[in-house]
This record gives structure tokens, sequence and C-alpha cells, in this order.
């Protein structure tokens, strides 16, 4: 284990002080993911969703939009749709929820792996202001419900590695069984998981902890994954089918090109920590244009491969203490990120959001290691540069003259 017991023991007082920040940078992110909800336009993804959502629960087929993707949003956004109104509280209050609760768990997560209260109040800080991440927060898609899962299931795993209870990692299997059925990028975080383990158990020499750990991270999070094709299942299909479909789906997730339209979007994830980049989507209400953009912040962007490069060196030193758990978060971002940045197909910038919370824990990591007077200058450059990017995230990017320079990257070219 990382941490003993009484190790953890003595540090609930620094639990109780670290409760406060954290709540306080998450009412910040509930500010600035429901500012405005209500008047957002609709975009067409999130129309489509609504309708594939239907479409599933009512026919069992995929489709219109993103049928090659796992099927857990149809599910909630039709029951949210049937019990409240297909409007933008019930399409989208899944998606902001998950948004929101997943910046105290990334503190969590962090102070859990390191015991830095610090740098934990700082990554949830990041999470909380990111544009990116508010932008899929206030969009009915699953990007934030993937992101939410997966660092849920990784949380739980890590307490159960510490302190040994086993129904912590029973609710890691279903959390990551959530994710995968979100968005397949959740299968990454798993692996380490199942890795961390599996390691543990061979070093404490138990095969009935190996077989635990293999049922908690194998089987739980399989079925629940196949428990979400239960309506399709309901068309009559069964388990062969089921099985060559799935080959079908992965073929089209390894293959998908999007439309002629997304080739003026950024769509090379190696570049996502090298260069400021975007996702950007186009609608009309009221009989104006809406442009709601989704814009990586260079001021945190840019620190993330020279934090994971210092965190890795720092690795050599021999007495360095929560050395396991920085290895265990550079292993989590490396095993996430590396399939993205390798692919030959285009991966927009809403994949980020797969990587991006352990991104920002390993710059909290190093920033949290700078003079007081450098790290308070930095959080408030880094919450500026938010603020000035935050209309784009309503749909308001037209509304500023100011981020006219980032809207004419992504403008459709004319027919």
């Amino acid at each position: 284990m990382w941490l003993d017991v009484k190790e953890l023991d003595a540090r609930k007082a620094d639990i109780k002080a670290l409760a406060l920040p954290l709540l306080g940078v998450t009412l910040l992110g509930v500010l600035l993911r429901l500012y405005g909800i209500s008047s957002q336009p609709p975009l067409h993804d999130e129309v489509s969703a609504a309708f594939s959502a239907v479409q599933y629960m009512e026919n069992g087929q995929f489709g219109p939009t993103m049928w090659y993707h796992p099927n857990l949003r149809n599910i909630v956004l039709y029951a949210l749709g049937e019990a409240f109104g297909y409007g933008p509280y019930a399409m989208r209050g899944f998606s902001l929820l998950a948004g929101i609760l997943s910046i105290p768990v990334v503190g969590l997560i962090l102070y859990a792996l390191t015991g830095n209260r610090a740098a934990s109040v700082l990554a949830s800080f990041f999470l909380s202001i990111e544009q990116v991440h508010i932008t899929f927060s206030r969009q009915a898609i699953q990007e934030t419900w993937t992101t939410f899962f997966f660092l849920l299931g990784v949380l739980l795993a890590v307490l159960y590695y510490k302190k040994d209870t086993p129904l912590l990692l029973i609710f890691s299997g279903i959390a990551f069984g959530l994710g995968i059925s979100s968005k397949f990028h959740a299968f990454f975080p798993l692996l380490v998981s199942l890795g961390a383990g599996l390691y543990l158990s061979f070093k404490a020499r138990s095969a009935s902890r190996c077989v635990f750990v293999l049922s908690c991270l194998v089987f739980i999070p399989a079925a629940v994954y196949i428990l979400t094709f239960l309506p399709w299942f309901g068309r009559g299909y069964g388990l062969i089918e089921w099985i060559g479909m799935q080959k079908t789906l992965l073929t089209k997730m390894m293959t998908h090109r999007g439309n002629p339209m997304d080739q003026v979007i950024d769509i090379r994830a190696w570049q996502w920590f090298l260069r400021p980049m975007g996702y950007a989507n186009f609608t009309y209400s009221g009989g104006a244009p809406h442009v709601t953009v989704a814009f990586s912040s260079p001021v945190v962007w840019l620190l993330v491969l020279p934090s994971v490069a210092a965190l890795t060196w720092r690795l050599r030193e021999k007495s360095r203490e929560g050395k396991e758990g920085i290895a265990f978060l550079l292993m989590l971002f490396l095993v996430s990120y590396l399939p993205l940045a390798a692919s030959p197909r285009p991966i927009w910038l809403l994949s980020s959001l797969a990587v991006l919370p352990f991104a920002l824990m390993a710059v909290a990591l190093e920033a949290a290691r700078w003079g007081r007077k450098a790290l308070a200058g930095y959080i408030v450059l880094a919450l500026l540069s938010s603020l000035a990017l935050y209309p784009m995230s309503m749909g308001k990017a037209k509304s500023y003259a100011y981020l006219d320079g980032i809207v004419e990257r992504f403008k459709p070219p004319h027919p």
C-alpha cells in the first residue's frame, strides 16, 4: 500500500482543512457552468442526441448521431427527458452534474496519491476554471460523463489499495463500467488501475486479492457495459450478434474521420499541449448566429509537458516521498494520452477531457513548489485567461470583438 492506515488516520485533520478550499473552488465551478445555461441555444449535436435517446430506448436502434459510441447517454437523456421534458436543464443536467462533481474528485485523487494539500486544491481549481471542461459541461453530450466516472473509479480504486475495504473496489468497477458505457476513453484509466491492483496483489503474494481485483475491474465493468444494451437485445438479438456488432462499432471508432467541415477544426492530439487549440460549433437562434468554442488556455496547457517531464525526473530521487503515487499519476496521464497522440485519424479537442484531469494534476504538483508570490500571480493569470475565454463556452463568441481572431480560425469554408 502507498500509505498505511495509521498514516491515513493521522491526516484526518488535514483532510478537514482540505474540505473548505475544495468546496470553494467547486462553488466557483458551479457558477461558471450554470450561468446563463437556460438561454444558451441548443447545438445540433444536442438535438440529435435527444432524438437518438428516443430512438434507442423506444426502438432499440442506434443513431441518428454518434451511433458508434456506447449507450449510457441515450438511457440517461431519455429518462431525464421523459421525466422533466426535453428542455435545457434536463438535457444538460447530467453533463452539468458530472462536470461539477469532477472538480472535488480531482483534488481528492491527488491528495490520496501524494498527501499534498496545496497541489490538490490547485488541481481542482484548474479544472474548475478550465474553459474546455466548462464548455462540454454545458452540453448534452457524454464528454464530462466519461471523465467523471473514470475519475470516480480511480479515486475508489486508490482508496481500496490504501485501506483494503473491498466495497470500494466493487464501486470502482461500477464507476468504470459507467465510464466505458459513456465513451471508451474510460478504458485507459481502468487499465492503469487494474495494473496497479495486480501489481500490489503480486507484491503481497495474495492470489485471492488478485482474483478479487480481476473480478471488480474486469467482470463488473463488462457487466455494466453489457446491461446498457438491453434495449438493443430487446429487438431479439443474441450474444453472437452483439459480439459482431462490437467489432463493427470498434472499427468505426478507429476509422472515424468526421465530415468535410471538420477539417477546419484542430484534429491532432499530439499538439494539445504544444499550442492553443479549439473545437467549434455553429448554430442560429433568434435570427442570429451563435458560436461555441472550446479553447485551450495556453497559461495552463503549455505547462503540462514540462510538468510531466519534471515529475518523471523527480522520480529518480531515492528518498522521494509519495514516489509510488506520482508514478501512478504519470501512468494515468501517459496511458490515457499516448494512444490519442499517436492516432492516425482525427482526434478532436473534446477528447482531451480523457487526459486533462491528469495533466492538470501534474501542473498543480509542480506549481505548488513555487514561491507564494509566483504562485499567486499564476493563479490570477490562469483565472483571468479563463474568464477572457468564458463567453465562448456560452455560445457568445460572436458578441465580443476581442474573440474574433479565435472565431475566424474555425469559420466554415464557403461552398
